[in-house]
Parts: structure tokens; C-alpha cells; sequence
């Protein structure tokens, strides 16, 4: 047996591997579990029905103003609050016809009165008729872009506030909780993996007949086949289990991609696939810059212990520091770590969030393959010594 197919026989054998994705999968599940339970209330018929609900209580208090209205029609709130009446009735009545044509199915006529009422707001928002500010703005803008498409695609509307669908409820995964869980996971795995030669700080791998770069390869592979591995894994589960409760949905779907300038936000709608595809190759360097970091610190550490906590405060620990710190913001462009929620890099979101031009899918793909390289070149170097001495 190969010591490489030896290292992949004790990695899958050891307890804590399976214990450790079993745990992340339970977790997982019952995000699918409440986004089941709780989808209904974000269809598009349950939007339209709210909105007409508080269009109507709106109506309501409008009319008992003019009730109380002595002066009636000789004043400027009369004829303001009339119009305002007017205007109200007008969008219940297309939040019906919506709500009606997403019952019968008639996505077209129901995505092309969306974009309407997008189209009215971004008018009133840019003539600077409403006190809002740049997010709101660009919350309409990105409604209207969406539905836009839609109008052009009349696909089965899902929801990507609590998906359900296959391929919606992997990106929610990715975006709002596995980067993170799954990371801690993935960084306690490789610890103890690669820090397993070590007894007292002596490598006893060392003493095996094998050439030294051979056994920093092998043990390359095995991490990036664990963690890879592990995450492929568990993101097929989901996927599998959410598509036969809820289909598969379209991977034609819409998502909005923000592009950050400094003019001003660019927003477009991108299909699912192509997005999906850039997600997968920027969590798989993020992955793979895990595995070379945690290889890096166990042979500068030589103990489980302060490996870890080294790596988690390198990584997560980082990552949260750029949210908090605001230098960090200028330059997190650069630090790997800030790359570890690909879904938020590719989106755009988290350059919007950050104010940095610079933090996008292309500087991603460079940042990381440099780490990469750089820590590889580390490690071959710190072997290099070792051998010397």
C-alpha cells in the first residue's frame, strides 16, 4: 500500500470525520427543515397579499383624515391625500392581478406588473420624492433588474429569501452559514490530520523511506480530498434531499450581481449556473488555501493545540476582524482570508458592504492562487532547512 492511499484509509477511518460532518449535515437539515415551514409566507402571492393588506389600512386612515377635513377641498391636504387615496387603490389592484395571474400560473403577466410597480418606485426615488437613502436605492434597483428579467423569463417564481429549491437553498447555504461552520470543522479535521507524525515535536514521518517532498505532497492531497472531499459531500446531501422535497428549481433563475464603482453601484442579473460555477471555484481555492495554511503552521507548531488556535484566529478569525476594523476594510482585497464567503464575493455584496472596489471574483482567483503558491514555497523551504540540519 501507498503512503498516500494509506493516509486517505486513516483519515476516513478516524471517528471524528464522519462524527463532525454527521453533526454539520443535522445542522444543515434543519435549515432546510425551517425554510419549509416558513417558505409560504415569502411566495409571490403572499407578498402581494400583504401588500394589499397594508394598502388597505392605509386607505382606511386616508379616508378617516378626510373625514375629520372641515375645509374639505379648499385645502392643498385635501387634494394631497385624495391622490394619495387614488395612487393606494391603484397598487391594490395590481397586487390582485399579481396575486391572480401567480395562482393560474401566468408568470409573465405577474413578473411584467412587478416591474411596473419597480419602475414607479425607482422614479419616485430618483426624482427624490422619498428621504431614502443609497441602500434603498439600490434595493429598488436590484428589485427592478430582477424582475426585469423575469418579465423576459417567465420561470416559476422561488423564493431566495427562504429558499426550498435544490439549487436556491445550496446558495443561502453557502452564503449565510456553511463558509463559516464548515470552516472551523475543516481547519479542526486538517489539525489533527497533519500534526498525527508528530510526538514531541519530532516528525516521525521523517524516518520513513520516502523522499521529503513526497510526503508534503501526499499529505497535500490527502487535505485537499478530506476537505474538497467533505464539502462536495455534504452539498450534494442538501442538494439531493431539497430537490426531492421541493424540485430542483431552475438554474436559469435570476441572481443579482453588484458591481461597486465609484460612481455608484452596477447592478445585473446573472443565471444561476454561471454563478454557481464561479462560487464552486473560489470556495475550492479557499478550501485548498486551508489545507497548505494548516500544513504550514503543523510544521512550524509541531503540536495540535497551538495549530489550531493559530489557524482559527488566521481564519475566521480575520475574516470577522474585516467587518469590525475598518484599515482592514482598505486592504482585506488582498488577505485571503477575507474570500472565505464566496457567494457574497461573487454577488457583489460584501465589496458593496465593504466599500471596496477591489474585493471581486477576479481578485479572488489571484489572491488566493498567490497564497497558495507562497505558503507551498514556505513549506518546501522550512523542509529544505530541516534537511539541512
Amino acid at each position: 500500500m501507498s503512503y498516500l492511499a494509506f493516509q486517505l484509509k486513516k483519515v476516513f477511518k478516524n471517528k471524528l470525520t464522519p462524527v463532525c460532518l454527521a453533526i454539520l449535515l443535522l445542522l444543515m437539515g434543519i435549515v432546510l427543515f425551517m425554510n419549509i415551514r416558513t417558505n409560504p409566507q415569502f411566495s409571490l402571492q403572499a407578498g402581494a397579499k400583504s401588500e394589499i393588506a397594508y394598502r388597505q389600512k392605509e386607505i382606511n386612515r386616508q379616508q378617516r383624515l378626510l373625514k375629520h377635513d372641515k375645509q374639505k377641498s379648499k385645502t392643498e391636504v385635501y387634494h394631497d391625500t385624495k391622490a394619495a387615496i387614488k395612487q393606494n387603490q391603484d397598487a391594490v389592484k395590481q397586487d390582485k392581478q399579481v396575486q391572480k395571474a401567480a395562482n393560474k400560473g401566468k408568470w409573465r403577466k405577474a413578473y411584467t406588473i412587478m416591474w411596473q410597480q419597480k419602475k414607479q418606485e425607482q422614479t419616485i426615488t430618483s426624482n427624490g420624492q422619498d428621504s431614502t437613502g443609497l441602500n434603498s436605492r439600490t434595493n429598488v434597483e436590484k428589485k427592478l433588474q430582477f424582475f426585469n428579467y423575469l418579465r423576459h423569463e417567465p420561470l416559476p417564481y422561488e423564493s431566495q429569501d427562504m429558499p426550498v429549491t435544490g439549487w436556491q437553498f445550496l446558495l443561502q447555504l453557502n452564503q449565510q452559514y456553511l463558509p463559516y461552520v464548515f470552516t472551523l470543522v475543516a481547519l479542526f479535521l486538517l489539525t489533527l490530520f497533519l500534526t498525527d507524525s508528530y510526538h514531541q515535536k519530532l516528525d516521525t514521518a521523517q524516518l520513513l523511506p520516502l523522499e521529503k517532498n513526497n510526503l508534503m505532497i501526499s499529505n497535500t492531497i490527502v487535505g485537499i480530498v478530506l476537505t474538497l472531499g467533505s464539502f462536495l459531500g455534504i452539498n450534494l446531501v442538501l442538494f439531493i434531499v431539497a430537490s426531492l422535497i421541493s424540485g430542483t428549481g431552475s438554474l436559469s433563475f435570476p441572481y443579482i450581481v453588484v458591481q461597486y464603482t465609484v460612481s455608484g453601484p452596477l447592478i445585473k442579473c446573472v443565471t444561476t449556473g454561471s454563478f454557481i460555477i464561479k462560487v464552486i471555484v473560489l470556495q475550492a481555492l479557499t478550501l485548498i488555501f486551508d489545507v497548505v495554511l494548516v500544513q504550514f503552521l503543523a510544521r512550524i507548531f509541531r503540536d495540535k493545540l497551538p495549530a489550531l488556535l493559530i489557524a482559527i484566529l488566521l481564519v475566521p478569525g480575520l475574516n470577522i476582524a474585516t467587518m469590525i476594523v475598518d484599515p482592514l476594510r482598505k486592504i482585506c482585497a488582498w488577505l485571503p482570508m477575507a474570500y472565505l464567503n464566496a457567494v457574497d464575493i461573487v454577488s457583489g455584496n460584501l465589496g458593496m458592504n465593504y466599500q471596496n472596489v477591489q474585493l471581486n471574483y477576479t481578485t479572488g482567483l489571484l489572491t488566493l492562487c498567490c497564497s497558495i503558491l507562497i505558503i507551498t514555497i514556505m513549506i518546501l523551504l522550512s523542509s529544505y532547512i530541516k534537511y539541512k540540519e
